[in-house]
């Protein structure tokens, strides 16, 4: 369960950082498997990073359960578990850095700010959790894809104009996999939102939400009259 990691204003925490190793991923490379010892929390600086579990079924590769984008820490488990719910997987060229579990958590406990991420994190991952499903009583793959798109825009988005960029290009599959759908369900309802204005994509092939309140409808809320991107409200 990622989270944004306010270090700055906690001499603990930002001696941590500070401190931490630098390790570098290429496109593709595991860092570590579901199951493995978590003696870690890693702090994303560039990149963004897959959490994954093996495909279930035949063929198919792992499944991306969450992505961890840049100022994030991810790998959370070891502040109780001590072992890998989900393997982590370069989803781009990536810098991180290891903090150790003990002296994180025990500057966690002090920052005011990152421990505040946390639990809204808590409560995001939730959220997620409630409405991953489909089927009749469930969200469809629309609102399922329009609430991914405005999280991801909400944790990395850059303004553009009166949109927002996605600070980090992801894969179809990957969008499809957190929005519990299929890819080419997916690749349709882009292409759609692409053609209707909602979506546009910059050169590098980075998603811009042009209309965020668009999208808010394709959620099932109501658009918001001041912060476009503000966390949809609990169902």
């Amino acid at each position: 369960m990622p989270f944004r990691f306010e270090p700055v204003r906690d001499r603990k925490l930002n001696r941590l950082v500070k401190q931490a190793d630098q390790v570098r991923l290429r496109k593709g490379a595991s860092l570590y498997s579901a199951g493995d010892p978590a003696p870690e929390v890693w702090l994303v600086r560039e990149g963004h990073v897959r959490l994954v579990l093996p495909g279930m079924e035949r063929g198919r590769g792992a499944r991306t359960v969450g992505v961890a984008l840049p100022s994030e820490v991810f790998g959370d488990e070891a502040l109780t578990e001590g072992h890998r719910r989900y393997g982590a997987v370069a989803g781009s060229r990536c810098l991180v850095h290891p903090l150790p579990a003990g002296r994180f958590l025990s500057g966690l406990k002090t920052a005011r700010r990152s421990l505040d991420a946390y639990l809204e994190g808590v409560e995001r991952e939730l959220h997620r959790l409630r409405h991953a499903q489909g089927g009749s009583r469930g969200p469809s793959a629309a609102q399922r894809l329009a609430e991914v798109l405005l999280d991801l825009g909400e944790r990395c988005g850059e303004p553009v104009g009166r949109g927002i960029r996605l600070g980090e290009r992801l894969t179809h599959q990957v969008l499809a996999d957190l929005a519990g759908a299929h890819r080419a369900t997916v690749t349709t309802l882009l292409n759609d939102w692409l053609y209707e204005g909602v979506l546009q994509a910059d050169p590098a092939g980075r998603l811009v939400l042009a209309r965020p309140t668009g999208l808010w409808s394709r959620a099932g809320y109501h658009p918001p009259e001041i912060d476009p991107l503000a966390a949809p409200p609990p169902r």
